[in-house]
This record gives structure tokens, C-alpha cells and sequence, in this order.
């Protein structure tokens, strides 16, 4: 998907505080909004669309909201919610100790799976031409400083994640809410709440689409971007 943006696009994709080439300290949505506005002026690039994938896109709606001047647009997908009640598991997972072990034992056992063979071999089938990524997340999700990060951001889903909900009609850039019909993690109802709640708001569905989107639908991600680029340039 990137590398078809960036035939007639700069894009620019960093990690998350906490990961991967990005590391220091973990951070909630307002720290990662931050780091991220910080990131777009140091490489000159004064003003960005910001697209946002499942927890990042709570990133992305914080980063429209304290740093409007810098946000063009607004590309939310598969995006987390501020409406409803947060999921039970996300509540156990958010718990100082008892949330921070299963984070540890969850990632490390799926970081091994994926680093067997035939099981990365299966998901690269699934995830199409992502094995390079297949191959980083098994190596990144066996690491501690991955299981911290993981557990900070359950508890910022918990905590910060609602007080987003008055804010959205703040929301001033053009936005694509685009979502799967069949996702079960964020839901479909979640991003029509986002649509509905930010002004003016486009809401996209792709039929009989999981969660997965940029892996698994990526050119129908990359062309929501490109269209609403075209508008917003």
C-alpha cells in the first residue's frame, strides 16, 4: 500500500512510541499525536493527511484535535471509537499487573508461532505479499519492551480513549471513516458512531472485510488517501 502511495505521494510511516525504530517510552494517544506532529515538521513536511489504523487512528483524531494547523485530512480505518463501553478483555488487558502478564504471555506465544515456519507461511498466504512484516512482528512481539508498550496503550484505550468523545465535533478536517463490514474487533458500529460524529465525515464500508485492512484490502486503503489527497491538496 505504501509503495503504491509513493508514486505520486511522500509518505511518511513511523512506529508508535515504544516500537520497533521509533523506541523511547510508550506513550497514550496525546504522546504518540505529538511526537507525530513533532516528526512531520522536522522532515519539513508542514502539513500532513493523517491516516490512522485501528488504535492509531485514536492517534489521528488526537493529533486533528491539538494540532489542526498541521492535519489536512483525516483517514480513520478500521479506527477505535470513544462511544460505547470498551470491550472486557481490553479492561483485563488495561490492569497494571494481572493485564501487563497475559500481554506478555499472548504477545511471546504469538511471536513464536509466527517465527515457525509453516504457520508464517500460512498467515503470509492470508496477509499476500506482507512476509517481510510477518517476519518483524515475530521478532518485535518476543520482546519486553514490546509487551510494556502494548499494555501502556490498553491502558490509554481505557483512560484517554473517552475523553475523545466530546471532542470529535471539534474535528475540523475532512475526514474517511473506512471499515470493514465484517470487522470483530472495532466493528462496524464504531465507525459509523466516527461518521456520524464528525462533521461532515465520510463513512466507506468495504463489504465482507475483516479488520485487517492495510494487509488484507490495501488497495482500497490506498485509494480512500489518494482521493481524499486530491481533495484536501
Amino acid at each position: 500500500m505504501t509503495d503504491d502511495l509513493r508514486r505520486d505521494h511522500r509518505v511518511i510511516v513511523p512506529d508508535r512510541l515504544g516500537y520497533a525504530r521509533t523506541g523511547g517510552r510508550a506513550g497514550g494517544f496525546a504522546a504518540n499525536a505529538n511526537a507525530v506532529a513533532k516528526l512531520v515538521v522536522a522532515l519539513g513536511a508542514d502539513r500532513a493527511l493523517v491516516a490512522g489504523h485501528s488504535w492509531a487512528g485514536g492517534v489521528a483524531m488526537e493529533m486533528a484535535l491539538d494540532f489542526p494547523a498541521r492535519v489536512t485530512g483525516l483517514v480513520l480505518v478500521s479506527s477505535v471509537a470513544p462511544s460505547g463501553p470498551v470491550a472486557r478483555m481490553d479492561r483485563v488487558l488495561a490492569r497494571p499487573v494481572v493485564g501487563s502478564a497475559l500481554t506478555a504471555v499472548t504477545l511471546s506465544a504469538a511471536g513464536r508461532a509466527l517465527s515457525w515456519g509453516p504457520s508464517r507461511a500460512l498467515a503470509g498466504r492470508r496477509w499476500q505479499r506482507h512476509h517481510q512484516e510477518l517476519a518483524e512482528m515475530a521478532t518485535s512481539w518476543r520482546r519486553p519492551s514490546t509487551w510494556d508498550s502494548f499494555a501502556l496503550e490498553q491502558r490509554a484505550l481505557v483512560r484517554e480513549l473517552p475523553l475523545l468523545a466530546p471532542r470529535l465535533a471539534a474535528i475540523a478536517a475532512p475526514t474517511v471513516v473506512l471499515v470493514g463490514s465484517s470487522d470483530r474487533v472495532v466493528g462496524l458500529v464504531s465507525g459509523q458512531q466516527l461518521s456520524s460524529r464528525i462533521p461532515g465525515a465520510v463513512l466507506d464500508v468495504v463489504d465482507g472485510a475483516g479488520h485487517l485492512l492495510p494487509q488484507l484490502e490495501p488497495d482500497r486503503v490506498a485509494s480512500a488517501i489518494r482521493r481524499l489527497a486530491a481533495l484536501t491538496s
